[in-house]
């Protein structure tokens, strides 16, 4: 049904973090008053859906999405049987919730150097670079920076809750939050790419720029969200248009200096 091309891209999902994240994203995001129920039954939905897929296509289900399911189906039924106060502080906080969790589950698994990401990496690595140190490295920093991820979300989301009690604050619900979640994405494409190469000496080494290219088109694109949502003034439309304009020639400049690609003693392979 969905054709060879769409097959591809469902595997190339399953087989990647972004499905185990991809759900408790949904409901971090989208909690907030009058939206509860749809953070949640759509977390829910989105969650089974994985769990199907992996069974249909042979692919193994990890810990984060059994989690996912046990997480959502209790915050379901908790929303079922809360009273009026209780689901308002559901809509208020259960967003900054789901963030602090899944920066906490990563923390635990670098904590036990099992870093969430390795049982996705080894999807796509050949089983005898499963135990090597770089492999284990690079997972561990993947992790790491997706445990900051979620937890500058929660943090922005917490700041924004306490100190307005609006879970749709411009900045603090929205903005920063998606920058974060751009970086986490961004990064995990890139490093474990760039690392490889560095730590091979091969002849062309990604680039950082590419960590950032998001940058220049999120800028332009927050200063006319927040122009149409009256977030911000004309003024500041415009200065962050032109600043994702000058952000954007920098990293043209950027990406076409050359890049060393000499192994480092940090990523020399073993």
């Amino acid at each position: 049904m969905l054709g060879k091309h769409g097959a591809r891209l469902w595997d190339r999902f399953l087989d990647s973090p972004f499905s185990g994240l991809a759900p408790w994203v949904w409901m971090a995001m989208l909690a907030g008053p009058g939206r509860y129920e749809l953070a949640v039954s759509g977390a829910l939905a989105i969650s089974v859906l994985v769990l199907l897929m992996c069974a249909r296509r042979g692919i193994p289900v990890h810990v984060i999405e059994f989690l996912g399911v046990g997480y959502f189906v209790l915050m379901a039924i908790i929303g079922f049987f809360a009273s009026t106060a209780t689901k308002a502080w559901l809509e208020l906080w259960s967003g900054d919730i789901t963030n602090a969790l899944l920066a906490g589950y990563a923390m635990v698994t670098l904590v036990i150097r099992r870093p969430y990401t390795m049982v996705y990496a080894r999807h796509r690595m050949a089983r005898e670079h499963w135990g090597t140190s770089l492999f284990v490295r690079i997972n561990m920093m993947v992790t790491a920076v997706w445990a900051a991820v979620f937890a500058f979300a929660a943090a922005s989301g917490f700041i924004g809750d306490a100190l307005w009690h609006d879970t749709d604050n411009f900045w603090t619900g929205w903005i920063l939050q998606l920058a974060a979640l751009s970086f986490g994405v961004a990064f995990n494409d890139v490093y474990p790419e760039r690392a490889l190469a560095v730590a091979h000496a091969h002849a062309h080494v990604p680039s950082w720029v590419r960590v950032v290219e998001w940058v220049p088109p999120f800028v332009a694109g927050t200063g006319v969200a927040g122009w149409l949502l009256g977030a911000l003034a004309a003024a500041g439309c415009a200065a962050l248009v032109a600043g994702g304009a000058v952000s954007a020639g920098v990293l043209r400049w950027a990406a076409h200096r050359p890049v060393r690609s000499a192994p480092t003693a940090e990523h020399s392979p073993r």
